[in-house]
């Protein structure tokens, strides 16, 4: 009987061994992958402001008919991908003109690939927007647009996840001969 015990502990301690060896063989083949001690990590935003006009511009007519005033826009660029926008446009909305209690502030997301930075409504190949009720309960629709407006000012970065690609990215999908 003790044969058979010192094969089983030798059977388990050679499947131990292996384990530990694989781990090994792991860390090993890594450690190039890590950066070297002292390395500094990259902390640069992934989305810059774009500081045009000092950050602020308008934003033209982005609500719909929910929109009653003028909207303010702010823009950022995606620091890898220049054609890669994402713009906030904010503005006073009332869905009830005749009910002045339904002001609100409404943010538009708009996320856009372009060709030209400078140009990005001639050159756009690709957008999507969303929309997002901010405040509630104004008693005005100018102090909904000051609200707007300082919204506007204060949305220093830009937090998005997005990578900056189109849903429809032709360099990801696969490609189709003829």
């Amino acid at each position: 009987m003790s044969i058979v015990r010192q094969l089983a502990q030798a059977v388990l301690l050679l499947g131990l061994l292996s384990h530990v060896a694989r781990l090994l063989h792991a860390a090993i083949s890594h450690s190039d992958q890590q950066p070297p001690q002292g390395a500094t990590v990259d902390r640069q935003p992934t989305w810059t402001r774009v500081q045009r006009g000092g950050g602020v511009l308008p934003g033209g007519d982005v609500g719909g008919d929910a929109q009653v005033s003028e909207s303010f826009s702010v823009r950022f660029h995606h620091r890898d991908r220049p054609g890669a926008l994402v713009t906030y446009c904010y503005y006073a909305a009332d869905v009830d003109l005749e009910d002045l209690t339904t002001i609100y502030v409404e943010r538009q997301t708009e996320y856009l690939v372009c060709t030209d930075p400078d140009d990005p409504g001639g050159t756009e190949v690709w957008s999507d927007s969303r929309y997002t009720t901010l405040h509630r309960g104004f008693d005005t629709v100018q102090a909904a647009t000051a609200a707007a407006k300082r919204a506007a000012e204060a949305h220093l970065v830009c937090d998005e996840s997005w990578s900056g690609r189109s849903a429809w990215d032709p360099s990801t999908s696969p490609r189709c001969d003829r």
